[in-house]
């Protein structure tokens, strides 16, 4: 599987105003734990949801108080789009 993960300007910008609550690293491997468990590669314990609404497409990953929102897209390579990471009040407005 190969997977890239693209950080939109607000996601990179909460991990660098918030290291202690999230580093690109866990970050990283959240993702990567949520893309086995949608592809159906491996069953993780990890909070994932598919969202629905506006939000097609996407799927939500909970750390704590945390919230992960990103796409996928692609065939060959796939893309992991993190467009948010926010606290739960504020990542889906």
């Amino acid at each position: 599987m190969n997977l890239r993960i693209v950080y939109s300007r607000q996601a990179e910008k909460f991990i660098e105003k918030n290291p202690s609550a999230l580093d690109e690293e866990t970050a990283d491997r959240l993702v990567v734990s949520a893309v086995r468990k949608i592809l159906k590669i491996e069953d993780t314990s990890l909070d994932l949801k598919k969202l629905k609404a506006d939000l097609k497409n996407h799927f939500r990953i909970r750390h704590g108080r945390i919230r992960i929102v990103f796409s996928l897209s692609g065939k060959d390579i796939l893309v992991a789009f993190v467009s948010s990471i926010d606290t739960r009040d504020k990542v889906y407005r």
